[in-house]
């Protein structure tokens, strides 16, 4: 698989489709949508585009379902102007993202042993519990995002060709795993995978919503079994399913337009 994806990489950079107007755009205008829809946003795809590039909102549709379209938007155009800076990972910089991703959305929390507001990046100060798993206590969250920035700042430069997208996906399920914020968690997640892309000027990652269950359970079973090389092979083949596809919809483009009566 990771050879066939090589080579769908190279055939993808040579259509050289970012000189195409506004290609990275709809790009990642397809990705927020698909990333917000895991998490149960309503908006489709035309909504999600239409709401992106004129400010128009869906009718019948939850205001904050928009709002997390936008701002996930936001924390998208922020990475990509980090990567270009060759910004390293810090504890800092994580909470800007998850602040971007939940800036309108967020809100504040009062727990026991404190207040935090998602809406600002604050890691969270309470203990978390999705489907029968308990992810480490709030008390250890800090420690553990420094260890994980420390570990990937030290790969960040020195990964080439396929091993670029397995780091990303390592640090994807290992941020996922700690789950540092009260909300926002699986939407930072796939913009710090897609971070580690753009560091490297190479595709970006798509997690189909269609494949949304696969995802979950791909997650779970690479914790189970404790072996990366499961969750790294769920990335791969969402990689070369999204790099077929637009390198089809290209060969399609080029075979002309025919007028049908």
């Amino acid at each position: 698989m990771w050879t066939e994806l090589e080579k769908l990489n190279i055939e993808y950079k040579n259509l050289n489709l970012h000189d195409v107007i506004d290609y990275e755009k709809f790009c990642i205008i397809s990705i927020v949508w698909h990333s917000t829809k895991i998490e149960g946003c309503s908006l489709t795809e035309t909504d999600t585009k239409v709401l992106i590039e004129n400010d128009i909102t869906a009718a019948g549709k939850p205001l904050i379902d928009h709002l997390m379209i936008k701002d996930h938007f936001a924390a998208f155009q922020f990475i990509k102007e980090q990567a270009k800076q060759k910004r390293k990972l810090s504890l800092e910089f994580i909470r800007d993202i998850a602040g971007n991703v939940m800036k309108n959305t967020g809100s504040f929390t009062n727990t026991i042993s404190g207040t935090f507001d998602t809406s600002k990046g604050d890691l969270r100060l309470a203990q978390v519990y999705v489907d029968q798993k308990y992810f480490p206590d709030y008390t250890k969250v800090p420690n553990l995002l420094e260890q994980l920035c420390k570990s990937v700042n030290r790969k960040i430069d020195k990964v080439e060709d396929t091993e670029i997208i397995k780091l990303a996906a390592d640090l994807h399920y290992n941020f996922v795993n700690i789950h540092p914020f009260g909300d926002g968690n699986g939407r930072t997640a796939r913009l710090l995978m897609n971070y580690i892309q753009l560091y490297h000027n190479e595709p970006l990652i798509k997690i189909f919503t269609e494949d949304s269950t696969e995802y979950i359970d791909r997650l779970n079973e690479t914790e189970e079994k404790e072996n990366m090389e499961i969750f790294r092979e769920f990335i791969g083949k969402q990689e070369t399913k999204f790099l077929k596809a637009e390198i089809d919809k290209h060969k399609k483009l080029n075979k002309g337009f025919m007028l049908t009566f």
